[in-house]
């Protein structure tokens, strides 16, 4: 019987606050995943007073929903980054992104965080010939711009990373990890509350005001049932910005669906045989599946796109199923013990963001990307609070947009589904014509 809750939510504790409110403090943060936590942990470092609140309980969204992947990637490319932005803005972006990585790494490994934590290495394999040819392209570009632990992986020494006929080589990122997400979600939350932050989940947040008080600077953050003083607010919610609360954000974050299966216990020859390198794999067609051994090397997880408007993940489970066995045929009677879903955040730039409006900062945006950078970028965010006239990171260069037809309720996702499976038609027709071709 399948469950339709996350795998990672399994027999791990559940953190509950039932203290009343505290009714002032410095600083608010919306938001207790990744980037609310590491922001509140180098602010309460800092000496400050802080205050995290979250709509839903403690690891709730997308930081405990993950495929628990670390890596430095984001989704523009060096050339779009330059055209773009210019050739030093993309430069740093390529260097500040591999700068996230051994920053969450540093923070596991110095903190002693129970996550399960791996230097597994992450293979980005080609559906196309020619994704070998413009991967390989792009990796020159970036090794002349900063160091960069990739290599590329023929076609014929695919099979010491992965028993499957589908991919023409791929592109090995060897600093790259995984992780337990829910048990580093957990560690990041226990490593905050040890600072001195006060965490509170299932507390919405309602509105986010200018202090009423005259002569004060600052806000006023209203619950459902009180209201909290505070000088600075954080809004760290990502997928889960609420047009109700910041009309702004909401207007510039599209929550895009991810879907994840893992599979029964396979044991860990079959997961071997099957992925003989243990690394993290992703793919370059627009389908986009990525998938990996569970931290027990027991079962094999994978999330790929059902749908880019939110679907159950009843409805979306005979996709992943297909999209499995499309990769390991051998898994075709194996049963999926897990399929759940949960909300990425993608800005119109595909690239994270920090900035501030109208006082209020906010870091958010990881496009799928956030296991190492959205940490990272909190703790920049915390950095950048306590000194707003310092430039921190690239990413207050990368602004966040909107589109004229987008108030925060994406109506056109589900127009936008049907545009991928398009796409995906594409795909299978542009393989079979390479294949024609060798």
């Amino acid at each position: 019987m399948t469950k339709f809750t996350p795998f990672w939510w399994d027999d791990q504790p559940q953190f509950e606050n039932t203290d009343e409110l505290p009714l002032s403090a410095d600083i608010v943060i919306v938001g207790a995943g990744y980037t609310g936590l590491s922001a509140a942990l180098t602010l309460s470092k800092s000496g400050k007073n802080v205050i995290v609140l979250d709509s839903e309980m403690i690891g709730f969204g997308a930081s405990t929903r993950n495929g628990g992947m670390l890596g430095s990637g984001h989704k523009v490319s060096t050339d779009q980054a330059k055209k773009k932005y210019g050739e030093v803005i993309a430069a740093e972006i390529h260097i500040e992104a591999n700068a996230s990585l051994a920053f969450t790494s540093n923070l596991i490994e110095e903190n002693n965080i129970d996550c399960e934590f791996q230097i597994c290495g992450r293979l980005r394999t080609s559906w196309l010939p020619q994704d070998q040819v413009d991967m390989s392209d792009n990796l020159k570009k970036l090794k002349a711009i900063d160091h960069f632990n990739s290599k590329m992986i023929s076609p014929d020494r695919m099979s010491k990373s992965i028993k499957t006929d589908l991919y023409f080589g791929g592109q090995f990122y060897q600093d790259h990890g995984s992780v337990h997400p829910r048990k580093f979600h957990y560690g990041l939350l226990k490593l905050a509350l040890e600072a001195g932050a006060k965490i509170f989940g299932n507390r919405p947040v309602i509105e986010v005001n200018k202090s009423s008080k005259i002569k004060q600077s600052g806000f006023d953050v209203v619950t459902s049932s009180s209201t909290i003083q505070c000088k600075q607010v954080l809004m760290a919610t990502n997928g889960y910005t609420q047009s109700n609360l910041s009309k702004y954000l909401s207007r510039r974050i599209l929550p895009v669906p991810s879907f994840v299966i893992t599979t029964v216990d396979i044991g860990k020859d079959k997961v071997q045989s099957l992925l003989p390198g243990g690394h993290c794999m992703v793919e370059t067609r627009k389908r986009y599946c990525y998938y990996r051994p569970t931290p027990c090397g027991k079962r094999i997880m994978l999330g790929t796109r059902a749908a880019m408007h939110s679907i159950s993940a009843e409805e979306a489970l005979p996709t992943l199923r297909k999209m499995l066995i499309e990769i390991f045929p051998s898994l075709v009677d194996v049963e999926i013990s897990h399929c759940w879903t949960g909300f990425t955040g993608f800005s119109f730039s595909q690239l994270p963001n920090l900035s501030i409006n109208k006082g209020i900062y906010s870091a958010l945006g990881y496009c799928g990307n956030g296991v190492a950078m959205a940490p990272y970028l909190g703790h920049m965010a915390a950095l950048k609070m306590l000194n707003p006239d310092q430039k921190v990171t690239i990413f207050e260069q990368t602004p966040l947009q909107t589109r004229p037809y987008y108030f925060g309720k994406p109506w056109f996702l589900p127009i936008v589904s049907l545009y991928f499976r398009g796409f995906d038609i594409l795909d299978y027709y542009r393989r079979k014509k390479s294949i024609k071709k060798i």
